[in-house]
């Protein structure tokens, strides 16, 4: 059991360094943000912010000990990080147009899916449990907010929406 703990905080933590890597990545090579900063973009981002602040503020004096459920759902990390470069790439190089290849093609908004899964990845990781679920929900309400503000007037995004059937959460919408 304690090689599986092991083993799962080792894929975690490298998950986060890969996360890392290609938000720098991103930051050095992509378009930069454009157009304008919108009060409900900006109430989206904060609440995004609130549910990892939530969730990190269940992390214990003690040595972490998640539990074998909880070792499990700590493979999302690697997950994420893997969607996150899959949706990084692409959208680094493009020219600020709307990008619909690679993990684009599968979901519209690939990175907020990601940064979920590390959300949840992490509160399996210290042990969270209830608190995770009030973060998840917050999390989710600020990206509703921020998916509605980005794919206003997106030229093209009608016929993009048609044909990548989810935003974020895959099943959901």
């Amino acid at each position: 059991m304690e090689l599986l703990r092991v083993a799962s905080f080792v894929a975690y933590l490298a998950a986060l360094v890969v996360f890392a890597a290609a938000a720098l990545f991103g930051m050095t090579r992509g378009r930069g943000i454009t157009g304008s900063i919108s009060m409900q973009g900006s109430i989206g981002t904060l609440l995004q912010l609130g549910a990892a602040v939530l969730v990190t503020r269940a992390l214990p004096d003690e040595p972490l000990r998640p539990l074998p459920w909880e070792l499990a759902g700590m493979l999302l990390a690697p997950l994420s990080a893997w969607l996150f470069v899959w949706a990084q790439v692409p959208a680094a190089r493009s020219d600020g147009g709307l990008v619909t290849d690679a993990a684009y093609a599968w979901v519209r908004h690939p990175m907020y899916l990601a940064f979920l899964g590390l959300l949840l990845a992490t509160g399996f990781a210290i042990s969270a449990r209830w608190l995770l679920l009030g973060a998840v929900g917050l999390y989710v309400a600020g990206t509703e907010l921020r998916v509605a503000v980005e794919e206003a007037g997106l030229a093209g995004y009608a016929d993009y929406r048609s044909r990548t059937r989810w935003a974020y959460l895959p099943g959901l919408r």
